[in-house]
């Protein structure tokens, strides 16, 4: 994932490696975190989640954040997060 601007990004994405626990409504996964922003995350997992799959991400980093899942492919998934700081991230964005 890039920052390019024919990505369709309205936040800048940040490179990571660290560990999720990631709750959805068949259990419990464990996820490696491998970039995120202010409005989403992608992850690595062995775990193949439903496009569409409301999921919990807490990690020490930032805490929970709540998402729904929207791209997996090749172990990765999208993560595009619904929660209050998302939501106020894009109400500043629009604004500008």
């Amino acid at each position: 994932m890039s920052n390019a601007p024919d990505n369709h990004r309205n936040a800048a994405r940040a490179a990571t490696n660290y560990l999720a626990r990631m709750d959805y409504r068949r259990g419990q996964v464990t996820a490696r975190v491998i970039d995120m922003s202010m409005t989403g995350a992608r992850l690595a997992t062995h775990e193949q989640i439903a496009i569409g799959e409301r999921v919990m991400l807490t990690t020490v980093r930032m805490g929970v954040r709540s998402g729904v899942v929207v791209r997996f492919a090749d172990g990765e998934l999208g993560v595009r997060f619904t929660d209050d700081i998302a939501e106020a991230h894009e109400a500043r964005m629009a604004a500008v």
